[in-house]
């Protein structure tokens, strides 16, 4: 016989019910609303049912509260110990790229970043990484329009301005 899943006290029904009603994370959300089930006395296969997923993970869910409490079910991110560069280093790009131009006189890119984080931390980082970065720091891609192949001479142009 199946040994049935037993959550431990660090929150209250109630509280686990905010806790889901409030999560703004998807996939935090999700677990939020198995433990609010759960907590409610459903059994594990008809709440993984009901939400669409295994019953082992919502086991792996439960242990996860059990073992951690909230933090247990909160969104563990990959990067989290491993960031590319410190508060103050962000602080210089972003001071770099406001002032517009880089060293060799262009426009700030991924490519660029990519060079000034390998310069500064010595980090090799994707250029996909650098946009990120880039959109981070809340500034867009900057590109001239492009000029027409096929426009008409200076002297064409200012007959047809006269008319």
């Amino acid at each position: 016989m199946l040994k049935k899943l037993v959550l431990e006290n660090h929150l209250t029904q109630k509280q686990l019910k905010r806790k889901y009603l409030s999560c703004q994370h998807s996939q935090e959300k999700k677990r939020w609303q198995a433990l609010s089930l759960m907590a409610e006395g459903e059994i594990a296969n008809k709440v993984a049912k009901q939400l669409g997923m295994s019953s082992n993970w919502i086991s792996e869910t439960v242990h996860r509260y059990n073992d951690g409490g909230i933090e247990g079910v909160k969104n563990k991110s990959k990067n989290q110990s491993s960031k590319t560069l410190t508060a103050e280093q962000v602080k210089e790009l972003e001071s770099l790229i406001e002032s517009g131009k880089t060293k060799e006189e262009r426009l700030w890119s991924a490519t660029q970043i990519k060079r000034w984080v390998a310069e500064t931390t010595g980090t090799v980082i994707h250029k996909t990484t650098a946009w990120r970065m880039f959109a981070k720091l809340n500034f867009s891609r900057q590109v001239p329009r492009p000029a027409h192949q096929e426009r008409a001479a200076e002297e064409a142009q200012t007959e047809f301005k006269k008319s």
